[in-house]
């Protein structure tokens, strides 16, 4: 059929009233219509019915597209389910037997053996791999009995229904869970040969017994002092130039490069060089510096996308290197212990904000507690959660200590570096000695432990000389017209008189 006032086409079946019954209701065949600015759903398929025709109920709310009016609502034996399986037009509050959720839909159900299951479970991958863990997984139907949780959202899992496990440890997450676009890339890996990605990931090479040869490094690294330092650990320098090439940390020695100054400790030396992330769908590489030849704009530092911070050190990409993070919030895992909290702390990704407990800002990715029973619910950022808990700065003589805040005491601190008050529920550093105060922010300002006598190129090409701020009087920033604040000051290299603060260079995040 044709409309001789426009180009509207019809196929004859598709406005046939002879229709297979798919409602208890009569249906109505209509054109697409938008309901408060959003598109109308079939029920049955749960596809947009974006500028097409559909059928719909005049007495309740049920939409059904041409496609599943016109075809049998039987599907053949799947991987899921070894019979068929038959839709019912009738919205029902039922069990998923493949995914364990308890929904209000209109389910599919087997004629044989009562199974029910959700229209989009049937096609559930039976293997796949998701960035939140390390081994594949595979959907099992029933998990088993016993008590499960779901090591994404947290929340138990039923045992008498279907969940993804892996084979190699105890990991168990719902179906449902799986499949958010952060955490899967689509792809069915059954039948799909597995690599061995412990080989992959190797970041050394051992030549003998005190000597390795790191892929990031054109020498040999030697051991040096080795004190095993993990990330979350303290970190104390032992000199000033001590720093960890890799999270630019002041720390004990691990490795130390034969012939030049290349520093990496224990933990650095052992990063892996590819790693799944929970934020990108892809492996991540490792990078022990940003490659110019990948970049629109070449910048010799980077901003970590988890959390904010400008960083010199190593970085995890992707293969298009628009999700850069630093190698201190890569360490954090999914559960994680702290030591400014009694429980164990879950990572988080609800598309909420929340007020971090430590720098007392609203953050999207956040570490949380469960118990909200006994601590009223914590939250913290990743900056706060990567934060050394021993640091040493210029303007003390002693070891400063990382404070969780005095939740009881109304005590009044001032930054001994800007001079501002210090909020003392919040997180800052003082000195047990003689108790000066430090604003965590002041501390840490501008980059993550700036290596004083290197180098950073910005976008425009130009090189800047990192120079610790320890003269007498401190030089004027060419673009604030300010002396420059902070532990390092950049200095032109092509222009010894030309000057730049730390706070034009990396504004606040």
């Amino acid at each position: 059929y044709k409309c001789d006032l426009c180009e509207f086409y019809v196929h004859e079946e598709c406005i046939s009233v002879n229709i297979p019954s798919r409602h208890k209701h009569p249906l109505k065949f209509t054109y697409h219509r938008q309901r408060d600015g959003s598109p109308w759903a079939c029920c049955l398929c749960e596809n947009d019915l974006d500028s097409t025709l559909f059928y719909h109920c005049l007495q309740c709310s049920f939409f059904i597209c041409v496609f599943c009016v016109r075809k049998p609502l039987i599907f053949a034996p799947t991987k899921i389910h070894e019979h068929e399986l038959h839709q019912l037009p009738m919205k029902l509050s039922f069990t998923c037997d493949a995914c364990g959720l308890c929904t209000t839909n209109y389910p599919c159900i087997c004629l044989q053996c009562c199974f029910k299951i959700h229209r989009e479970c049937i096609f559930l991958p039976r293997v796949i791999h998701i960035s939140r863990h390390d081994h594949r997984i595979s959907h099992v139907f029933p998990i088993g009995h016993g008590k499960w949780t779901c090591e994404i959202c947290y929340e138990d899992v039923n045992g008498n229904c279907g969940a993804y496990s892996c084979l190699v440890c105890s990991y168990v997450a719902h179906s449902k869970c799986v499949r958010y676009f952060r955490y899967w890339d689509k792809q069915e890996l059954e039948g799909i040969p597995e690599k061995d990605e412990k080989e992959e990931s190797k970041p050394f090479e051992v030549i003998d017994q005190d000597l390795i040869k790191h892929f990031s490094h054109e020498h040999n690294l030697k051991v040096s002092s080795i004190s095993s330092l993990r990330f979350d650990e303290d970190a104390l320098p032992c000199e000033e130039d001590k720093s960890c090439y890799a999270c630019t940390i002041n720390s004990e020695l691990g490795y130390k490069c034969t012939q030049c100054d290349f520093i990496l400790h224990d933990a650095g030396a052992n990063l892996p060089r590819k790693k799944r992330y929970f934020l990108c769908i892809e492996k991540l590489t490792l990078f022990p510096k940003v490659q110019p030849h990948f970049m629109r704009h070449w910048k010799s530092y980077f901003s970590c996308a988890v959390c904010g911070r400008y960083c010199t050190g190593f970085m995890y990409t992707n293969s298009k290197f628009n999700f850069k993070i630093d190698v201190l919030c890569a360490s954090i895992s999914d559960v994680f212990k702290h030591k400014s909290h009694p429980h164990w702390l879950f990572l988080f990704i609800d598309g909420l904000t929340v007020r971090c407990e430590g720098c007392d800002l609203y953050i999207g990715y956040y570490l949380h507690c469960k118990g909200k029973d006994d601590c009223g619910g914590f939250n913290l950022c990743f900056r706060c959660a990567t934060l050394p808990t021993l640091v040493r700065h210029k303007y003390d003589d002693h070891p400063l200590s990382l404070y969780y805040g005095e939740k009881n005491v109304n005590s009044l601190y001032c930054c001994g570096i800007c001079e501002k008050e210090i909020y003392s529920k919040g997180w800052f550093y003082k000195c047990d000695d003689c108790g000066s105060t430090l604003h965590t922010k002041c501390v840490f300002k501008d980059l993550i432990h700036p290596r004083p006598g290197s180098s950073l190129t910005f976008s425009e090409g130009k090189i800047f000389d990192l120079l610790p701020t320890n003269r007498l009087s401190r030089p004027i920033c060419y673009l604030c017209k300010t002396r420059c604040m902070g532990d390092v000051v950049l200095n032109y290299m092509v222009d010894k008189n030309l000057f730049k603060c730390g706070s034009c260079t990396f504004p606040e995040t």
